[in-house]
């Protein structure tokens, strides 16, 4: 006989960044050679960032986020309509103003998915998403 075992497992991820400082005519040299590559996710981002130079972001916001009428919990994970869990972040896209999330899979050995959907893409293609309580 078949005997399954819900469990919760908590994981600290420690993720490492890369600080580049360029003078304004050397950010523009990159902007080119960029903007001339392939246009992956990665590649994308990079030149956004590009075109965009600011201040840091510093997370200051509160722990939801409302999108078209739905309030949405950062750090919570989310089911959409095709059994797939879905994670929301604390950054927000630039180009349609919602937050950015990944793709969570259940198995303990499995990747997490990129950061690199935003929640108005998960929204209106796998939509809509419901809050995983248990």
């Amino acid at each position: 006989m078949a005997h399954a075992q819900y469990e919760t497992r908590t994981r600290t991820v420690e993720e490492v960044v890369v600080v580049l400082t360029l003078t304004e005519d050397e950010a523009d040299e990159l902007h080119t050679v960029v903007g001339a590559a392939d246009g992956t996710r990665a590649m994308v981002r990079i030149l956004r960032a590009l075109e965009k130079p600011g201040a840091p972001e510093v997370e200051t916001w509160a722990d939801t986020f409302e999108y078209s009428g739905v309030t949405y919990e950062y750090g919570a994970l989310y089911r959409d309509i095709e059994d797939d869990f879905f994670e929301i972040r604390r950054v927000i896209d630039a180009d349609d103003g919602t937050p950015v999330g990944r793709y969570r899979y259940l198995k303990p050995t499995a990747d997490p998915g990129d950061w690199t959907w935003t929640l108005a893409e998960v929204v209106g293609s796998h939509g809509p998403l419901t809050k995983v309580t248990a």
